[in-house]
């Protein structure tokens, strides 16, 4: 059974008017024309939908559903243009988002209303990977926008939105534990807790260039802030984490500040691949500037 919108409009016109000659005159149709289209569509639902009375129509039972009915789909039509050209132009739509474990703590809350802010309708599904893997789904077109570490490959587009200092998490039993001021690294341990290379390329990078290649190279490794953490709290070792961390309020571990000679910053940033072709991607990359999305 197939019905016209022409059909389903004039039906509504005689429910709303409770008349045939004022609903074709709404329609600007003559009465005739009108009637046979309200009797095609009795006919093919094989229900009655008016009780014709001496002055006008009233609608039955079967009508008043058959109503609310056409009212969704007339509006359903009426809206899709609208709401064709808001998908295109990036206002609507879903925006599939990664960021790194510890990328999460610095800025993806401020990320987020950042988003919010500038696409309100627009859904934002968010999965947590590890740079590389956050490249390989950058290229592959699973995620539309990453939070990533460097060094990012040349063939994807990036804005800068973070960076900050490194502190160092030490055991609450550490000797300079309670130090009030910076502190040197040479003077925290020999022990450290290092980045997996294999999830945190970047941040295992920076960390054994401060430290020195052969002290990290002992080090216990792990790819997860919380197991450092927990490695730290434990007494096998420091552990150099980004400002941000510090959030991360830990029993048995406090964070202290590095001294001016030793200190570094690491940054995170935005990224994504200039092939995507989500509208809703490149009405937010619009709003990105070179500058922090989350306070340091």
């Amino acid at each position: 059974m197939e019905l016209s919108l022409a059909q389903l409009r004039g039906f509504v016109a005689v429910a709303e008017e409770q008349h045939f000659g004022r609903a074709a005159a709404r329609l600007n149709l003559t009465q005739p024309p009108l009637s046979r289209q309200v009797q095609a569509v009795e006919s093919a639902l094989g229900v009655s939908l008016f009780d014709r009375t001496g002055r006008g129509v009233r609608l039955t039972s079967a009508g008043e559903v058959f109503l609310a009915h056409c009212r969704r789909v007339l509006a359903l039509l009426e809206a899709a243009p609208v709401a064709t050209r808001r998908a295109a132009e990036g206002r609507t739509g879903t925006l599939r988002l990664a960021f790194t474990a510890i990328g999460a703590y610095a800025v993806l809350a401020d990320f987020l209303a950042m988003v919010n802010a500038r696409v309100p309708a627009v859904s934002v599904a968010l999965t947590e990977l590890v740079s590389p893997a956050q490249f390989a789904g950058l290229a592959d077109m699973e995620i539309d926008l990453g939070l990533v570490r460097p060094p990012i490959p040349d063939r994807f587009e990036s804005v800068l939105v973070h960076s900050e200092d490194l502190v160092v998490a030490v055991p609450a039993e550490h000797p300079l534990a309670g130090s009030p001021g910076p502190v040197a690294l040479t003077d925290v341990t020999d022990d450290y807790i290092g980045y997996s290379p294999e999830g945190s390329r970047y941040l295992h990078d920076i960390c054994a260039a401060m430290i020195g290649m052969n002290r990290y190279a002992v080090s216990q490794l792990a790819s997860q802030v919380p197991t450092m953490l927990a490695l730290v709290r434990a007494g096998l070792g420091s552990a150099l984490v980004p400002r941000s961390i510090m959030g991360m309020r830990v029993d048995g571990v406090r964070y202290l500040e590095l001294a001016a000679a030793d200190a570094h910053s690491v940054t995170l940033h935005a990224c994504w691949s200039p092939d995507n072709p989500n509208p809703a991607l490149h009405r937010v990359v619009e709003s990105l500037d070179r500058v922090a999305v989350g306070a340091p």
